[in-house]
């Protein structure tokens, strides 16, 4: 089968920036290693001027220049939708997966395809405290909700998204879980070390400040341990409130501020860490979460969204209100004194890990999910759009 797979895929595959392109690279790569499947993945890239194609991991990539038009006004009906479209066309693939937002306004191509649904940008829009939220989130509504009605196809990575796209389309759901990168299951962990990693953007949706507020109050209790956040400020304006929250708790000695890191050195962190913090806002299927759940450390996690359906209450870890920062506080000084409760814990996250988020697997899943429409006849063939929004 030739399967044509558009993403967010990173230029270099070993340092992807965000989820999207996280799974994008595992899923690629283990699809790829399949003797029977194609694959081919396409991008458009902001500041490209030519395409380019090349091999990665298997798989060819064809990275297509993007377009400057805002993105909603491009989903809807600019030049790079357009681009995009006359790009996979001509590829004949036997299946389109979308990965990406563009992804919405390809529901109309009249070959099989599959969308999977990462995120929501009115959601995140509205967690990130953005400008003109409420307008910009009332226009995202729209396009999700007209892109999610003409998917014959979707793919959920958690009952939470499931539960939010049941509504607004008449797709046919797919329950398929996110992949981690198989490296991360062979992290050892080091319980005994007292570091408290946090990894993703340093901004409202993941609640930086929330974390530093209660590793301060868990210390102020007598908590001993440092807090390590591994992620890049989106806004200067909360970086410097996140510089700001370390100086006034006088936490310099005990806080590092890594910014960005590769696969690498992210599961070098991994293994130092006794304990895994996430108190966001706003996730789906988090892959910080699953990756730290492979590398066998506890999470502590909001009680929100996705991430329930990811951490077991006292079992892998703890679900959190994240805007109670004594809660978050006091679940972080328990796991950095009771380190035999760390292992249990991370233990048991990583057995769960090893059942639903191994490469392979997922990959077999997508794999089977891809012959099942092919062979059914009420998908259609090869062909173009059909109609526009």
């Amino acid at each position: 089968m030739r399967i044509a797979i558009f993403t967010r895929y990173p230029a270099t595959p070993q340092q992807p920036r965000g989820g999207v392109e996280s799974v994008a690279v595992v899923l690629v790569r283990a699809l790829a290693a399949m003797d029977d499947l194609d694959v081919h993945v396409v991008t458009l890239e902001r500041g490209r001027r030519a395409t380019v194609v090349e091999p990665h991991d298997g798989a060819t990539v064809h990275r297509l220049a993007g377009s400057r038009w805002p993105q909603i006004a491009d989903v809807l009906g600019g030049p790079g939708r357009r681009r995009l479209i006359d790009y996979v066309v001509p590829l004949q693939p036997d299946i389109l997966h979308s990965h990406e937002t563009h992804g919405l306004m390809l529901g109309d191509l009249t070959f099989p395809q599959v969308f999977t649904v990462h995120g929501f940008d009115t959601e995140n829009l509205r967690a990130d405290a953005a400008r003109f939220v409420a307008l910009r989130s009332r226009l995202w509504a729209n396009v999700e909700r007209r892109g999610l009605a003409r998917q014959r196809h979707i793919i959920s990575i958690t009952p939470y998204v499931r539960r939010l796209i049941e509504p607004l389309t008449d797709a046919t759901i797919h329950d398929i879980d996110n992949p981690v990168e198989e490296r991360f299951f062979a992290v050892t962990p080091a319980p005994q070390s007292r570091r408290v990693l946090c990894v993703g953007w340093l901004n409202e949706r993941k609640n930086t400040l929330g974390a530093i507020e209660a590793f301060a109050l868990a210390v102020a209790r007598g908590a001993e341990g440092t807090l390590v956040i591994a992620g890049q400020a989106k806004e200067p304006t909360y970086h410097q409130k996140v510089l700001d929250c370390i100086a006034r708790h006088k936490l310099a000695a005990r806080v590092e501020l890594l910014g960005h890191i590769d696969h690498g050195r992210l599961m070098e962190e991994l293994g130092k860490a006794a304990v895994f913090l996430l108190p966001s806002r706003q996730e789906n299927s988090p892959m910080a979460i699953a990756e730290a759940m492979a590398a066998g450390l506890p999470v502590i996690a909001s009680n929100r969204c996705g991430m329930p359906f990811m951490v077991a209450e006292n079992e892998t870890g703890f679900l959190i209100d994240p805007d109670d920062t004594a809660q978050v506080a006091g679940r972080l000084k328990q796991l950095l004194q009771d380190p035999a409760a760390a292992r249990r814990m991370g233990r048991a996250g990583r057995l769960v890990a090893e059942q639903r988020f191994a490469p392979w697997k997922v990959a077999e899943q997508t794999r089977a999910l891809y012959q099942k429409l092919v062979n059914s006849p009420d998908v259609p063939r090869h062909g173009s759009e059909n109609s526009r929004f």
